[in-house]
Order: C-alpha cells, then sequence, then structure tokens
C-alpha cells in the first residue's frame, strides 16, 4: 500500500499532533489553517499524565518547552478559607514517564510544530476552506482551488467547517448547554510576589488556586516557564452578557475609552445579546460579577493589562450520531467540545490524534479506512463521554473536592497508545 495522502483541516494542538504521528507512520500529510500566523492564539490549559505521556511519544517536552507542573492545588471559597488541597505528581518514578503540567497553548504550539515540520509535514497557512466534498474528499478553498486527497481529517475545533459536511448541523451544534462564560487574562507573576495583597498566596511553589461560590469561579495557575499567571472566572453567562449599554443601541459592538478603576485607558465593548466568541470585556463588569469574593482575588483584575481581558462563552456539544463520513473524520474539538471543568479538552484531541494516527500504519489498505475509523470511534466515545459529563457536573454545581482525586487518577491512568494497539490487534484477529 502507496502512503496515504492525508489533509488536517485545523493547526491548533490536535492537528500538529496528529500530523507528526501520521508522517512518521510514512503518509503524506498537508496541515491547512486560515491563520497565517496560529502561534499566537490561546491561553493556557491543563496537560494531564495520559496526554504528557502521548506528547513525549512525539518527541514534545512540555516542561522543557515552558509548561509548569501541576504539583500542588489549593480550592478555598470565595472569603479565601481553605476547602480542598489537591496533589500530583507524587511519584517520583512516574513523574519521569510523565506529569501534570499547565501549559501555555502559543508555546505548546510552537513545539508542536517544529516537531511537525522536521517530521516531513508540509504547512499551508492563511488558506481559508469554502467546502468539503465528503463524496469525493476533496477540499474546496475560498478561491475556487481544489485538493483531493485520501483521508480528510477536521481538527479545526469548536466552530468548524468541516463538520456540517459529516453529520446535520441542525440538529448537532455547540451551544452554551450549562449557560456559563469565563473572563481570561494574564498577569505577571512575580508582579504578584511583589503586591501586598497577594505575596501571601502567590509563592514559587504556588500551582493552582481557585476561589469559588455560586457557580462563579476564579482559577489561577502558572505557565511560561513560571513567570505568568493565567486567570479563568467562570460565571453564569448572562452576567456578562451586557456591558452597560443601556438604551443606546448604537453603541453597541463599538469600542469605547473610559478609566479603569486604576486610572489606566481602557477600551471595552458594549453589547446587547449572545456574546461573540473571544470578545473584549469591560473590567467593570468583571469586577461586579465577582465584587464579593475576598480583595486577594479581585486583585488580579487590577494587575492585568487593560485591553487584556476577554470573555468566551463556554460551549461543548451532545453525542454526535458518528465522527466520520466517507474518508472525512474529526478529531478534538471538531468532534467533541468540551467544557474547561474537565480539565481536558486539549488532552482527548492530543489522545484522539494518537489513537487514529495508530490506527493508520503505512501498511493500511485503502479499502480498511472507513472501518478504522469506526474503530477510532468506538475507542474515543466512551472515553470522552465520561469528560463531558464531569465537565456539565461540575458546571452545575456539583461537590468536586471529593470526586476531583479519583476523577484526576482516572484520567492519568490511561495509555492511548495500549489501548489502541489492543483494540487494533482484537480487531484484525476477528477479521482473519
Amino acid at each position: 500500500m502507496a502512503p496515504l495522502k492525508i489533509a488536517i483541516v485545523g493547526a491548533g494542538i490536535g492537528g500538529p499532533a496528529a500530523a507528526i504521528a501520521l508522517a512518521r507512520n510514512g503518509h503524506h500529510v498537508t496541515l491547512y489553517d486560515r491563520l497565517k500566523n496560529t502561534s499566537e492564539v490561546g491561553y493556557a490549559f491543563r496537560i494531564t499524565p495520559n496526554s504528557d505521556r502521548c506528547l513525549k511519544h512525539l518527541g514534545v517536552d512540555t516542561i522543557a518547552g515552558g509548561a509548569v507542573a501541576a504539583n500542588s492545588g489549593r480550592l478555598m471559597n470565595k472569603d479565601g478559607e481553605l476547602v480542598h488541597v489537591t496533589t500530583e505528581n507524587t511519584d517520583p518514578k512516574e513523574a519521569k514517564r510523565s506529569v501534570s503540567v499547565f501549559a501555555y497553548r502559543p508555546q505548546l504550539h510552537q513545539q508542536l510544530m517544529e516537531v511537525a515540520l522536521t517530521s516531513g509535514v508540509e504547512k499551508k497557512f492563511g488558506v481559508k476552506i469554502e467546502s468539503v466534498d465528503v463524496e469525493n474528499t476533496q477540499l474546496v478553498f475560498a478561491d475556487g482551488s481544489t485538493v483531493s486527497v485520501d483521508i480528510i481529517i477536521a481538527a479545526d475545533g469548536v466552530h468548524s467547517v468541516v463538520r456540517p459536511h459529516v453529520i446535520d448541523a441542525t440538529k448537532y451544534f455547540p451551544s452554551a448547554i450549562t449557560g456559563h462564560s469565563a473572563f481570561r487574562f494574564m498577569v505577571s507573576k512575580p508582579i504578584c510576589q511583589k503586591d501586598k495583597l497577594l505575596s501571601s498566596i502567590i509563592s514559587d511553589d504556588t500551582h493552582f488556586l481557585s476561589w469559588g461560590a455560586d457557580e462563579r469561579r476564579i482559577l489561577v495557575y502558572p505557565v511560561n516557564h513560571d513567570k505568568q499567571l493565567n486567570i479563568t472566572c467562570t460565571h453564569p453567562k448572562h452576567l456578562s452578557e451586557k456591558e452597560g449599554a443601556g438604551d443606546d443601541a448604537s453603541a453597541v459592538g463599538k469600542y469605547h475609552d473610559t478609566a479603569s478603576f486604576s486610572g489606566r485607558p481602557q477600551r471595552y465593548m458594549l453589547t446587547i445579546g449572545p456574546l461573540a466568541y473571544n470578545q473584549v470585556a469591560s473590567f467593570e463588569t468583571a469586577l461586579d460579577i465577582y465584587k464579593d469574593f475576598e480583595p486577594a482575588a479581585l486583585r488580579l483584575f487590577h494587575l492585568a493589562h487593560p485591553d487584556g481581558l476577554r470573555v468566551w462563552p463556554l460551549q461543548d456539544m451532545d453525542e454526535i450520531p458518528t465522527w466520520s463520513k466517507n474518508r472525512t473524520v474529526l478529531l478534538g474539538d471538531a468532534g467533541h467540545p468540551l467544557l474547561p471543568f474537565g480539565f481536558s479538552g486539549a488532552s482527548m484531541a492530543i489522545e484522539d490524534a494518537i489513537t487514529l494516527a495508530e490506527l493508520l500504519p503505512k501498511d493500511v489498505e485503502a479499502g480498511d479506512l472507513e472501518e478504522r475509523f469506526k474503530l477510532y470511534e468506538e475507542i474515543r466515545k466512551p472515553r470522552v463521554a465520561v469528560v463531558r459529563d464531569r465537565g456539565r457536573d461540575v458546571a452545575k454545581g456539583a461537590d468536586s473536592k471529593t470526586t476531583v482525586g479519583p476523577y484526576l487518577q482516572w484520567l492519568a491512568e490511561y495509555d492511548a497508545l495500549g489501548v489502541t494497539r489492543a483494540a487494533l490487534a482484537k480487531h484484525l484477529e476477528a477479521k482473519a
């Protein structure tokens, strides 16, 4: 069997991970993305040991790239009173194989792209895909050109342009099912350590902090070689859907200048109705939402760059009937967007990538591709369903402090390579 010609749409995290593994299998892989520069997009996320092992399998060392070990965490109520302590990476022997880390997306993306390009992956960025012909496995670009391949892998995220060609997008689509949004921003860790209010809780050993009350949470963890803190503030989305536009409809959607609480110039956008994705938000609105949280938590907003606050609707999607159609297959958020409360959006995409690539070795027959996609779906769907349910339960207020330990252990113990190899061996034995 000749090497396959594979097009991967989307060069975020799961796309490059799949590209590396498939190229090393001997296939001809091209990464497509609508952005010319994909390295500066995104904030941070947790990489649990299960996916860290997958990354090491690809030749990516997360710690060397700037990720910070998630050794311990302090869960507090809104008044700063300790509710629960978590510990990870406690086994030195296991830590040599994999660790739980907090990764800054641009840095991990850069690592993956460097390995992908040295593995022979071709990249074509700044191209817009207009549609997908799944009957002929063909990409149609905005300029009218086309490319035909053996396999199309959709790794283009929550707002996938490929997904509607695989499933009925009028029935299955991402939405804010639990009704939450999140503010996201970054602050300097050294500055926090020198701050009077924060110095007592932000130390060199700070790995994860959270304050929580009434479906509102402020999550803090270090990234970028321990130089920055990633801040995620989740809340019921109706609290940030209106930024004070009042009756002046002409103000909606326009940027306005104002003085912030610190006296620095600030820009914000007035909105009415559902929020756009990754929209500029008002610091005053954010402070009002968390106004009853302890001063140390609120101080984080004061230290942020005035133009740096964004609000994101938190979306996931119910399980879809199929992850593939003919020779087009979905990966990561394109097939199963997940809420951040399950700690595993990026990790599940990385596991997807490793699983799919392991099912497509160099000698795979063209006639076997569609059944391999079904096997990929059978392997991945049950695990993704657990993560989806976990995220929804926590979002709706389920008590996470007593279950977070067992859940993290369940995540960490999974061996994507081992599970896939065993499933493929069983599949091939049944066909023999």
